[in-house]
């Protein structure tokens, strides 16, 4: 038999009663400032919170994860938020992405600029950047120059690999964040100090690159779970506390109620496999995995060619099947979608024509095709 459940607790979580004065303990959290109600949490009385107005973070996604993160981070009061993306505001963006509102889609506005401007209306001391651009190994050290943590807010695995070379080869700590369906997982990466992700897969798998919103759907409670987990880990790296605050790898499965701490051997134990933090190799930021992207002369097409992994035909033919406008030969496919028409190779390139430009397409390739 299990253990009976104790009485709840019904003492107000706001407020005082005649026999329960207030707790006037607290410094600057009894005086009732900004971040007072944060201040109170018992694990974090000892932490320092004016230094957070002096740390800076840098979001790359400012999608389901990424836009919920950089909320936390603005609201509690983390001095320099810069938040990147290349894609624009869509309707269907809504339902589990909460910083846009329908404005936004019906404006196509870009995600980091519509992000930086509710941001900033949400904390006015806070310096919210919104850079609009595709993360790569060409801009990414120059991206992430001066920021004291990476927060992973990607929707597609290259650009977490390639977050991760970033972090390992500067020693800039990076939360990484991933979900899909009722599914999620969370991890903190200390260089040097605890596991990265290549650690955990030295070589990804195919199929981990299609674990998407795109082909699995996503809960926005999902969302909401992963991005607070996340936020968490941001905030304990942000303070300078010690890595044994971390959680280490976390899976979570929102709709049975389980979060599940992932069993891991001591970092720096033993054979030291991880490319990344073993080799110091980073490939991903050498591009050697990357996306190559370039626009056509004289047409709305966008060339895209991913040397690593070409698209896979046989899925696309089976995923668009019941899309009238698939066409398919044994070296192409072709599909209309999203007002756009996508053409990929069995040789790994991919042209989209009508997507307005590089950015764009990318975002399209990452969901259509490769997601």
């Amino acid at each position: 038999m299990g253990r009976s459940l104790p009485e709840p607790d019904r003492t107000p979580c706001t407020g005082t009663t005649a026999d329960t004065p207030a707790d006037t303990t607290a410094g600057t959290a009894a005086s009732g400032g900004r971040y007072a109600i944060v201040e109170r949490v018992e694990v974090l009385r000892s932490a320092d919170f004016s230094q957070l107005a002096d740390r800076s973070a840098l979001v790359v996604g400012c999608g389901a994860l990424g836009s919920a993160v950089a909320a936390h981070l603005v609201r509690g009061g983390v001095g320099t938020v810069r938040v990147i993306d290349r894609d624009i505001v869509e309707v269907r963006n809504l339902t589990h992405q909460i910083l846009y509102t329908e404005q936004d889609a019906a404006t196509r506005r870009f995600k980091a600029e519509a992000a930086a401007a509710h941001l900033l209306g949400v904390n006015a001391d806070c310096r919210v950047e919104g850079v609009v651009a595709d993360f790569t190994p060409s801009n990414a050290l120059r991206l992430a120059s001066g920021t004291d943590l990476l927060v992973d807010g990607a929707d597609n695995l290259e650009t977490k690999l390639l977050l991760n070379d970033v972090a390992v080869a500067t020693g800039t700590p990076l939360v990484y964040g991933g979900c899909a369906g009722t599914e999620g997982s969370v991890l903190a990466v200390v260089p040097g100090v605890t596991h990265c992700l290549r650690c955990l897969w030295p070589t990804p798998s195919e199929s981990a690159s299609r674990m998407t919103c795109e082909t699995r759907g996503v809960l926005p409670s999902t969302v909401a779970t992963v991005a607070a987990l996340q936020a968490t880990e941001a905030l304990k790296l942000l303070l300078g506390l010690d890595a044994t605050a971390l959680s280490g790898l976390l899976r979570i499965d929102v709709w049975h109620a389980v979060l599940r701490r992932v069993p891991l051997s001591p970092f720096g134990t033993g054979s030291q496999a991880c490319p990344t933090c073993g080799d110091r190799d980073f490939g991903y930021l050498r591009g050697e995995y990357g996306t190559e992207a370039r626009q056509l002369c004289g047409d709305d097409t966008v060339l895209l060619c991913a040397p690593a992994v070409a698209p896979d035909l046989e899925r696309l033919r089976q995923r668009y099947g019941a899309n009238p406008s698939l066409r398919s030969s044994p070296e192409c496919v072709r599909v209309d979608i999203d007002g756009c028409r996508i053409v990929a190779f069995a040789s790994g390139r991919t042209l989209i024509h009508g997507a307005g430009g590089v950015n764009r397409a990318k975002a399209l390739y990452t969901r259509y095709v490769t997601g």
